[in-house]
Parts: C-alpha cells; sequence; structure tokens
C-alpha cells in the first residue's frame, strides 16, 4: 500500500523533505497520484500530510523540551524563525511561545 508507504518515509524524513514530489519520488509514483491515493485513504492530501506531521513535532518539541524557538525552528527544517512563527500560527492560532506559555500555564494549573 503506497499510503502506509508514505506514512513511513515521512516518519524517517519529515524534518528534511517537505515536498510531496521526494516522496512521490522515493515511491515511484507521481505527486499527483500520490495526493489522490492519500487523499482517499487518509482525507487530506499528502502536502498536508506533511505539513501536520511538522506541526505535531514542532508541539511536542516546545511542550517536551525547553529548546529556544529559534532551536526547534532549525530542528524542523526552518532557517528563519519568523517565517517557522508564521507557519506555526497558520496552524495553530498562536505563535509557537504563545503555544508553549499556555500549556505551561494549563499544567501549572493542574
Amino acid at each position: 500500500n503506497k499510503v502506509q508507504e508514505f506514512k513511513v518515509l515521512l516518519e524517517t524524513h519529515f524534518k528534511t523533505q517537505n515536498q510531496v514530489a521526494f516522496y512521490a519520488e522515493k515511491l515511484h509514483i507521481t505527486p499527483n497520484y500520490l495526493n489522490i491515493r492519500v487523499k482517499k485513504i487518509l482525507g487530506i492530501s499528502a502536502s498536508h500530510s506533511i505539513q501536520q506531521r511538522v506541526i505535531l513535532e514542532a508541539e511536542r518539541l516546545l511542550i517536551t523540551t525547553d529548546l529556544s524557538i529559534k532551536e526547534i525552528a532549525y530542528d524542523l527544517g526552518f532557517h528563519d524563525t519568523g517565517y517557522f512563527n508564521h507557519y506555526f500560527k497558520k496552524w495553530k492560532h498562536k505563535t509557537p511561545g504563545q503555544f508553549r506559555e499556555s500549556y505551561n500555564i494549563y499544567n501549572k494549573a493542574l
């Protein structure tokens, strides 16, 4: 199953590869076909899957580490912290700093 293979590849390469074409090439299919298969099985496009995985890792690092936002951005393949902030905010409606702070406040209240 190409979608399952895509998910395995994604777990291995999401920090360095964010283009559908990379994954499609590894799977010996076209990017368009990969998008069609992923959307049919997962309900979202391959690019959306890649973006979700990057955001999930950003959330995990923000919550479980003391790494700076700049270090997290670099670890996830962003060379511009400002762009990482914009990318994260687009998905989570908060900057990485606001996300980390709101999570810490929530956990201290428990």
